[in-house]
């Protein structure tokens, strides 16, 4: 109910808006030539006290009438397209009203019919309180998200929220839940892999200085680590030095299981060891979520 209240005075106060320019633009406004055809009365008035009291000759009396008269003339040609012109203004104006005052009244009518006036609001804290099979993927983020503000020290939830937002490419946040979960749960060979893609993706596929660092401490956890492997070969090219990206990347080759998502990361990178685009820097990347999942 309260949206509706809401909605009519913001529709009202919109209306008015609009309206007033248009209705208050004329009122209370004499014609232009009302006061000149007032002051022509005055000297044909005068013209006639001047005759009685002898001081002007009749002659030249009808001789100043007729002049007036003449004026007075000029004065209601001229009014008339004046008087055109005003009522046309205020049927322009007329339908300018009707049209400001039609528009919410469709809006609303078509709302009631197309819309779902009767669907009960629905609140965030009861979205994220229903059954999370039920939850969409940004609702579940914003559950863990809510619980990890109530938990700042939850390693599991940063542990289990890092790679989710790699996924989503919210790449600043995916740092910080890293180091989160490294902070509080101890050093991994994933989450230090991990970590290192998320500062990668965040330079825009360059493995800096950072990036590497993490990536060598996932190695020192786990000589094997393919996502590290594959970032450092990357780095490697990116500096320049191909000839040994193209040895790492053929030496991690040949110790990946043959089903491994990794594999056709690194054919990739090796077909394209070649080209200055490569050596010079450019980004690259490993497997996507949907092929590590296959």
């Amino acid at each position: 109910m309260l949206f509706w209240v809401i909605a009519a005075i913001l529709t009202l106060g919109a209306s008015l808006a609009v309206l007033l320019p248009l209705t208050g633009g004329m009122k209370g406004a004499s014609a232009p030539g009302d006061h000149d055809l007032e002051v022509y009365r005055d000297q044909l008035s005068e013209l006639d006290r001047d005759v009685a009291r002898g001081l002007i000759q009749p002659g030249e009396a009808e001789e100043a009438r007729a002049e007036i008269g003449r004026r007075i003339l000029r004065l209601g040609a001229a009014e008339r397209p004046a008087s055109a012109s005003a009522s046309s203004s205020r049927g322009i104006r007329l339908i300018a009203s009707l049209a400001v005052l039609a528009v919410p009244l469709l809006s609303w009518g078509l709302y009631g019919v197309l819309g779902s006036p009767d669907l009960p609001s629905q609140p965030l804290a009861e979205r994220l309180a229903k059954n999370p099979a039920d939850s969409s993927v940004d609702e579940l983020v914003a559950r863990a998200e809510a619980h990890l503000a109530a938990n700042p020290s939850d390693g599991k939830g940063w542990d289990v929220l890092a790679p989710i937002y790699l996924r989503l490419q919210r790449f600043p946040d995916a740092i910080t839940a890293y180091r989160n979960a490294i902070r509080l749960d101890g050093d991994s060979a994933v989450r230090q892999a991990g970590l290192g893609e998320a500062i990668a993706s965040a330079a825009g596929g360059i493995v800096s200085a950072d990036a590497q660092n993490a990536f060598e401490a996932a190695l020192k956890l786990d000589p094997a680590n393919a996502k590290a492997n594959f970032y450092l070969g990357v780095g490697l090219a990116q500096e320049g030095r191909k000839d040994e990206a193209v040895a790492a990347w053929q030496k991690m080759l040949g110790q990946l299981p043959p089903d491994s998502p990794w594999r056709s990361a690194v054919q990739q990178a090796l077909a394209e060891a070649g080209q200055t685009a490569v050596a010079a820097g450019a980004p690259a990347s490993g497997p996507d979520a949907q092929q590590m999942e296959a």
